[in-house]
């Protein structure tokens, strides 16, 4: 369990606020964003993701970190891009909120406005070279982004790009990205929780995927599986990514998540017929396109 624990980034917008389709709790409060943590580092997770657009998250975590114990958690942290002056201003900004000297990973959370400032890149490598940050990077939503990082082989040392059952289409790529010496996180196992919902309560916009999430439960039933299993070991299951972005709503649900290892031999035998559930269009796959 340890093992695969160490293949998992806790993901923290769920400390900051209320996220995820599924989440009807809310935000939770500081005493049980403090219980996570101390789970988390018992599990054997050392990876917190976080963003300063993600509610008052960092600063949640600025509180709570000091009172967790060695060893100390990584920290990735997300930005927006913009010119140098206000990169510089963000990033010391998101730093002192988690009241931390330096971070693990920091990326740009928009790929358009790290276009539009290439300057923006020369802060991040600024502070990597301080020692400030060990890797730096962007968050990607469509391929042709990280095709585009490859071809202008920006100092990219980090991306985080969403990856699940139905969204497979940055697959043919990760061999490239590592290749280039850029380490990979994925995020959206789960994709936001949409394929944890009951197929036959899906809103009406989602509605043409139930029958491929009904067929995704006779899959993970077949092989004796919990779907969720099925789901975040399908994206912990390519090896060049290194970590897998979960974000949880409770104690229990991070233990759940990460006992997911101990069925590493029935997802086995599920795995090759999980190409199959990928979507050829975009509609379903980009929350940040679904109607509100």
């Amino acid at each position: 369990m340890q093992d695969f624990a160490k293949r998992i980034a806790l993901g923290t917008a769920q400390l900051g606020l209320s996220y995820g389709i599924n989440n009807t709790a809310g935000q939770p409060s500081l005493e049980q964003a403090a219980d996570l943590l101390r789970t988390a580092q018992a599990l054997g997770i050392t990876l917190l993701d976080t963003a300063a657009a993600y509610g008052d998250s960092e600063a949640r975590l600025g509180k709570l970190l000091p009172a967790i114990p060695p060893p100390r958690f990584a920290i990735v942290t997300k930005i927006g891009a913009g010119p140098a002056a206000e990169v510089a201003t963000a990033l010391a900004a998101s730093l002192a909120r988690l009241e931390q000297d330096k971070v693990y990973g920091i990326l740009f959370h928009d790929f358009a406005g790290q276009q539009q400032w290439p300057e923006a890149w020369q802060v991040l490598q600024e502070a990597q070279m301080l020692g400030r940050v060990q890797r730096i990077g962007v968050s990607l939503y469509h391929p042709w982004q990280a095709e585009w990082l490859l071809d202008k082989q920006l100092p990219v040392s980090l991306v985080q790009l969403p990856l699940n059952v139905l969204d497979q289409r940055f697959v043919p790529l990760l061999p490239r990205l590592v290749a280039a010496g850029i380490e990979v996180h994925a995020r959206s196992a789960f994709l936001q929780g949409l394929l944890l919902r009951d197929p036959q309560q899906l809103p009406t916009f989602f509605s043409p995927l139930r029958g491929k999430l009904l067929r995704l439960r006779a899959v993970a039933a077949q092989h004796q599986l919990p779907v969720e299993v099925l789901l975040l070991l399908f994206a912990a299951s390519f090896p060049q990514v290194s970590r897998v972005v979960i974000g949880v709503d409770s104690v229990e649900n991070l233990q759940q998540n990460v006992r997911a290892g101990q069925f590493h031999s029935q997802f086995l035998q599920a795995q090759p017929v999980l190409s199959t559930f990928a979507e050829p269009h975009d509609t379903f796959i980009l929350p940040y396109t679904w109607p509100r």
